[in-house]
């Protein structure tokens, strides 16, 4: 077939990248290196260094940034341009320089023959990260405020406590970008780009971890503040509670609750169980998205609907407040399982232990439980199973003070993991035989908590169970539970079902039996890619990482092309 044969540029291509990966080298260094020797353009030699098609870009670009509908022939428009196809915006670039990943930036996107047709402030900005003369950015009006405006400015800098100071356009330009986007009103926005530039310029790397995104966050609420102060009072919560609320809310409730939710900001009294009722609305719809469309596509609504019910809590009425931290809570957990899903383990450390000190001041015994278990997860995950032990012990004793047995027999489930990975037999055994028990005395109805779910079940104890004897070396069993286990999990629930692929293949391997767990490897690498499910792509590679003795084989052959034209390897 044309574009296959040993000579031909994709074969070449595809050569290429191998040989760099193997050396070590970045996708960043790939893509250089391609450009040079083929050539190609910056775009699509960051594409082929990736080894992604048009429609795998359009995907990946989709699933991240929410809302996005960018198509193949698009992407090629853009790859074109300027020798064909239409121009790239600003915003396509900074976007797609967060798809691609791996340290990209927008000026990494584009050359001389771009930059030669970019508008004098776009081009400054994509080469410096400033704006001419410290404003521009394309919406001239916008950032650089006419000679009343620029007093007004000063005067409200100086009234908010803040050194008068030319305006300062922060070097990121997904803030940039960010601030155009929310339209606010033309006063505001220099003061905080400003703000934003300060906050870039000060605490260099804060922005790389949750808790130095908690830092900026708070401070730019303060900033915000300061500045609503001086303003209309109505005026500016109007402006502010749109924001929040957009961010938050507005992808899932409708404008009269977006309104009560952001009255709730402006007047803290007004907050009541309706309000927290769409607030816990939010973090339901957030696990249906996440179930359809991967832990990308709803880790920023989540962290905002954890902002927004910080926001709320100084002033929260005293009988409404433990149900607020629940929430608050619930947030941070799911921040949690959303950072340990896309492999970032700090992050979900941070997030888990927030979630555990929200629940505890809420005195809600089975939140606290269940970050517990989380978190026993995450330990045993990194390879610390006694941790895992500490944790799922203790959240068994907070799960034995309440009725509900779901819950107990899903912390033995934990302790069980830990066992199993501790290599304690016995007492791996032993919390699986607690946790059935605890199964079969719940209802058959699941009775679900305001701001977290787990459908724990019959058909995830099973699967535990072939998990724990896969870590004891019991090939047989393993596989026999896994097999079970997959029959009676929902279809629907395309997660589990994939990492339970993957465990069911890793049984096989111990039993020798390749290709059924190199097909198995291939189903699970699929949707792990469909859904940017990082920690399911790495057990994926672990997988393929056991059949490396039958590497010359026929089906891990044909698994390798497999995970490539999925980009899983």
């Amino acid at each position: 077939m044309p574009g296959k044969t040993e000579n031909s540029p994709k074969v070449q291509r595809d050569q290429l990248r191998d040989r760099m990966r193997g050396l070590g080298c970045t996708v960043a260094q790939i893509a250089a290196e391609m450009s040079r020797r083929f050539p190609l353009r910056p775009r699509l030699a960051w594409r082929y260094a990736l080894g992604w098609s048009q429609w795998k870009l359009a995907q990946q670009y989709n699933t991240l940034h929410v809302g996005a509908k960018l198509s193949e022939s698009r992407v090629s428009e853009f790859e074109a341009w300027p020798h064909g196809g239409r121009p790239p915006t600003l915003r396509y670039l900074v976007r797609l320089a967060a798809t691609y990943g791996h340290g990209c930036t927008a000026a990494q996107l584009v050359d001389a023959d771009d930059l030669e047709r970019f508008n004098p402030a776009d081009r400054c900005l994509l080469t410096t990260g400033h704006s001419p003369d410290a404003g521009g950015i394309g919406a001239p009006d916008l950032l650089v405020p006419t000679t009343a405006a620029r007093r007004k400015t000063q005067v409200t800098m100086l009234a908010a406590g803040q050194p008068e100071s030319a305006l300062v356009v922060p070097a990121d330009p997904a803030m940039w970008t960010t601030t155009l986007t929310l339209q606010l009103p033309g006063d505001l926005a220099p003061l905080l780009m400003t703000c934003l530039g300060s906050l870039a310029g000060s605490d260099g790397d804060a922005l790389s971890t949750p808790g130095g995104w908690d830092r900026v966050y708070h401070r730019l609420v303060q900033f915000l503040t300061s500045w609503a102060h001086t303003m209309k009072r109505r005026v500016a919560l109007r402006a502010l509670g749109w924001a929040t609320t957009a961010a938050s809310v507005g992808h899932f409730l409708d404008p009269d609750e977006q309104a009560r939710v952001a009255a709730g900001l402006g007047n803290p009294g007004r907050v009541d169980s309706q309000t927290l009722e769409h607030l816990e609305a939010v973090l339901w719809s957030c696990r249906m998205q996440e179930a359809a469309l991967g832990p990308h596509a709803v880790l920023d609504t989540v962290l905002a609907q954890r902002n927004l019910a910080r926001e709320l809590l100084p002033d929260c009425p005293a009988e409404l407040r433990p149900r607020l931290l629940s929430v608050l809570s619930g947030a941070s957990r799911h921040a949690g399982w959303l950072a340990f899903d896309l492999n970032d383990f700090s992050g979900a450390g941070y997030y888990y232990e927030d979630a555990r000190a929200q629940a505890h001041e809420a005195q809600d015994i089975k939140l606290g439980a269940f970050v517990l278990c989380e978190m026993s997860y995450l330990a045993t995950w990194q390879g610390q199973p006694r941790i895992g032990i500490d944790h799922a012990v203790a959240a068994g004793q907070w799960a034995n003070r309440t009725d509900d047995m779901r819950l107990r027999a899903s912390c033995a489930d934990l302790a069980a993991r830990a066992y199993a990975a501790d290599g304690q037999r016995d007492a791996c055994l032993a919390a699986l035989d607690a946790s059935h028990t605890a199964l079969a005395a719940a209802p058959a109805q699941i009775i679900p908590h305001p701001v977290h779910k787990y459908n724990y079940d019959e058909a995830i104890h099973i699967g535990t169970r072939g998990i724990c004897h896969l870590k004891l070396h019991d090939p047989q069993r393993a596989a026999d539970y896994a097999q079970q286990s997959l029959t009676t999990l929902d279809p629907s629930h395309v997660r589990n079902v994939a990492f339970t692929n993957v465990y069911l293949g890793m049984a096989y391997v111990q039993a020798d039996e390749v290709d059924e767990a190199a097909r198995l490897f291939g189903d699970a690498g699929e949707i792990a890619a469909q859904n940017n499910l990082a920690r399911l792509i790495g057990l994926v590679q672990q997988g393929r990482a056991d059949l490396q003795p039958w590497k010359d084989s026929v089906a891990v052959r044909a698994l390798d092309d497999r995970l490539a034209s999925y980009s899983v390897v």
